[in-house]
């Protein structure tokens, strides 16, 4: 430790999600940032003095640090085994960024790096702890609201990726988006997906890639979901979640009832946030500081690494779906 109490951290990956974390780590206390790392080097070297923290080389260098405890894995998904195993050869407690990794191979690889490493492994979903889905979880869990019967997902990004057409491949609107989305149902329904049906669309010209994905969920105690996710819709990052019940629904985000709603880019919509890292902010930090005290007191990681293989089980399986017109099993 760094210090009485403190928690040494290194960041591998300080793109826009890896620079908000590291950044969080100066606001949770009880921590201090040490190293991080970037696979461009112009960036891991713009951004340490700014943080206050060192550039390293390679992974490797940041994993000798003597003063780093734990190291957050931000990296793109294809380097999170590498980096994973890594950490954990080298004693690190590690919070990977979803998904866990692009095939369940290299995710049960992880899982069992971690296992025979006794370090915590905890996934980034960050939706667990953002204080609505957490008090909507907390409604359904009290019983007042009877047995769960159907949660709706929906997640629009304002902004649509970047790419030359057919780069990006289909997977990725499920593994990388609607992941957020079949871990929350988990979360809150508290059962397993047995079965999924799922189809994705290119709808805007020159896409790199399905903007729109549809996927329906059955459960094994009969509950059912459908998420919806639309990269691109220009007027708000918007995120909502319905969770109907026997004796009620809890709502996550959603307008005023209104006959008629237009949201345009342009319009002002103060309930409506311009960008994920503006609508989580909060998430982010509390998904932090959690991993932190999990650290100092060796408490069980509240979202596993089985969490993060689930996810991308149903993720995957929501792909082949788009090849078949039946029900697959995740």
């Amino acid at each position: 430790m760094t210090g009485v109490g403190d928690v040494g951290v290194g960041v591998i990956g300080v793109g826009l999600m890896g620079r908000r974390h590291a950044e969080n780590v100066a606001r949770v206390g009880g921590a201090k940032l040490l190293a991080i790392y970037d696979a461009n080097a112009s960036v891991s070297e713009r951004v340490a003095p700014e943080l206050d923290a060192q550039s390293r080389d390679s992974v490797d260098e940041l994993l000798s640090h003597d003063g780093v405890d734990a190291v957050v894995i931000a990296s793109p998904a294809h380097a999170h085994e590498a980096h994973a195993l890594a950490a954990f050869a080298a004693g690190k407690d590690v919070l990977l960024e979803k998904p866990i990794a692009p095939t369940l191979d290299a995710a049960d690889r992880i899982l069992a790096a971690a296992a025979t490493s006794k370090t915590r492994l905890q996934i980034g979903f960050m939706r667990r702890y953002d204080p609505a889905y957490a008090e909507a979880a907390s409604v359904v869990r009290s019983g007042k609201l009877g047995a769960v019967r159907f949660f709706k997902g929906v997640d629009r990004d304002r902004d649509a990726p970047s790419g030359p057409p057919g780069s990006l491949p289909r997977s990725n609107i499920f593994a990388e988006s609607a992941i957020h989305d079949f871990d929350v149902a988990r979360w809150i329904t508290g059962d397993e997906v047995a079965g999924v049906r799922a189809m994705a669309r290119t709808l805007a010209p020159n896409s790199p890639g399905p903007d729109l994905a549809l996927a329906d969920l059955r459960f094994v105690g009969g509950a059912a979901a459908s998420i919806e996710t639309y990269r691109g819709v220009r007027y708000a990052y918007d995120i909502r979640a319905e969770i109907v019940c026997s004796e009620g629904t809890v709502c996550v985000g959603g307008f005023a009832q209104r006959s008629v709603e237009v949201l345009l880019p342009d319009g002002d919509r103060r309930d409506l946030s311009a960008h994920f890292l503006d609508r989580f902010a909060d998430a982010y930090l509390f998904e932090l500081r959690d991993f932190l005290a999990g650290i100092r007191y060796r408490l069980p990681p509240r979202v596993s690494g089985e969490d993060g293989r689930r996810a991308l089980a149903i993720a995957l399986a929501c792909d082949r779906a788009c090849d078949d017109a039946r029900e697959v099993v995740p």
